[in-house]
Order: C-alpha cells, then sequence, then structure tokens
C-alpha cells in the first residue's frame, strides 16, 4: 500500500488543531493528498489549512466540530457529501486523558472522554467505510496509546478507553481487510504534545523523555506501506506486554501504581 499513488484523494484528520493530529495533516499534504482537518479550535484548523495549501499545493476543508457532541461523525459525514468528498484515507486521532486519582475527576469530563476516546471511533469508522471501500485500497488510522497494553493507575479511565480502541482497531483490521481497507493500530509513546498539560500530567518515575510527533507519524505511514495492523511507535511495548502477562496482577499493579502515583503535593 503506498499513499503516494493516492495524490488528489481526501484523508481525513481528527484532532488535526496540533500535535500527533497536526503532523498526520503536514505529512500527508506533503505526499499530494488533500486533507479535511476536523478538531474544535476553528482558528488553529484555518490556520493549519493556509499553510499546507501555501507549502503543497493541495487542497483543505476545514470542519471545526467537537466529535464528542451527540451525532457528530454523522454530521461530519453529511458535511462532505454535500461538498463532493470522498475520505480514502481515515485518522482517528482525536481523544484526551486525565491523569490523577479517579476520584478528583469529575464525571462529566469523564463521560466525554468515553465518549471522544471510545463511542466516536467505530462511528467515524461506519459513517466513512461506504467512501472507504469505494477506493481499490484504502486505510484507517486509530491512534491508541502504550496505555491500552495494561490497566494504569493514576490513569484507570483513559487506560481502559485506549484497550477499547486496541481491540476495536485490531479486530477490524482482520474484518476490512478483504474490502480492500488497511486498519491501522497507531501506539504511540509519551510525545510532545498538548496531551498532558491538557491531561493534567506530572512528574513520574517515568521520566521525561518525548518522541516528536512527526517521528510517531513517520513511523505509521511506513507501516502503512508495509500493511501491517499494528504500529508500536513506543519504545518499550513488547517487555510491557511480556512483563503484563507473566507477573502476577497484584505484583504489576503495584508497581504500575508507584509509577504513576501523583507527588506527595498532589494528595
Amino acid at each position: 500500500m503506498n499513499i503516494q499513488d493516492w495524490k488528489g484523494d481526501w484523508a481525513l484528520v481528527t484532532g488535526a488543531s496540533s500535535g500527533i493530529g497536526k503532523a498526520f495533516a503536514e505529512h500527508l499534504a506533503a505526499e499530494g493528498l488533500n486533507i479535511v482537518l476536523v478538531a474544535r479550535r476553528r482558528e488553529r484548523l484555518e490556520a493549519l489549512a493556509r499553510d499546507i495549501e501555501q507549502s503543497h499545493r493541495v487542497r483543505t476543508h476545514v470542519a471545526p466540530l467537537d466529535l464528542a457532541a451527540s451525532g457528530a461523525p454523522d454530521e461530519l459525514k453529511a458535511a462532505l457529501v454535500a461538498t463532493g468528498i470522498r475520505v480514502r484515507l481515515l485518522v482517528n486521532n482525536a481523544g484526551f486523558g486525565r491523569w490523577g486519582r479517579f476520584e478528583e475527576t469529575a464525571p462529566e469530563t469523564y463521560d466525554r472522554m468515553i465518549r471522544l476516546n471510545t463511542f466516536v471511533l467505530p462511528a467515524t469508522c461506519s459513517a466513512f467505510m461506504a467512501d472507504l471501500v469505494s477506493f481499490p485500497s484504502s486505510a484507517v488510522i486509530n491512534v491508541s496509546s502504550a496505555a491500552a497494553l495494561q490497566p494504569v493507575p493514576y490513569m484507570a479511565v483513559y487506560a481502559a478507553t485506549k484497550a477499547f480502541v486496541q481491540s476495536f482497531s485490531l479486530a477490524l483490521f482482520e474484518e476490512w481487510r478483504e474490502k480492500g481497507v488497511c486498519v491501522q493500530t497507531l501506539v504511540p509513546g509519551p510525545t510532545r504534545t498538548e496531551f498532558d498539560e491538557v491531561a493534567g500530567a506530572y512528574a513520574t518515575r517515568l521520566g521525561e523523555r518525548r518522541e516528536s510527533a512527526e517521528a510517531v507519524v513517520r513511523a505509521s505511514l511506513l507501516g502503512l506501506r508495509r500493511d501491517v495492523p499494528l504500529v508500536a511507535a513506543a519504545r518499550g511495548t513488547l517487555r510491557q506486554r511480556l512483563l503484563a502477562a507473566v507477573i502476577p496482577s497484584r505484583v504489576f499493579l503495584r508497581e504500575a501504581g508507584k509509577l504513576f502515583r501523583p507527588p506527595p503535593e498532589r494528595g
């Protein structure tokens, strides 16, 4: 699967206003794809659209939308149908997390997180399936997380939502393979984006090393060319999975809790 052959077709990127989503939009535009930019912040999307059009001579479509709102994926699909846009590459990147003790985050925040990180992803795949299968080959990239590989104390809800993304996306790879649609599960590690700021991140024993969003996207697109179901852009994921499988749950959870426990001043 070579996306260089898709020049002039459309890619849709959610969470495109910053971080990994923005890097996807820029890289795909550099490959000659037109880009649908989806996020809540109109000003950022419009600025990115101008930069992409000037730098890469492709077309863009800005869709300022809160995907967590009821009916948003279908609303997005209807808007693109009205403009004649067919999506060949779907990048489901929108999502957010929250660090800290479970009870310190409002239920309303968890409700939005669960909806955006889980419900929206299959709903968007469903909304655009007809577009995807109308091409000889097409792709979906669902952004997971290293947090999907085991329960994470102090990121309990976020890790659970990403476990859903991981399971759903890997299963859909096999279901849609015969349709000519490659469904990739992308597992980034800690990345230099706005995620930590939004999530209320604090210093942990994991350290402060972060990959660039551009490196994550390069790994994803290389995996797409190889038609593989899982791309791990995070270091140590194999070791992480092995430890979770062989160490007794009580011991593993205790050690994971030590890594992510809030500092004393956070309680």
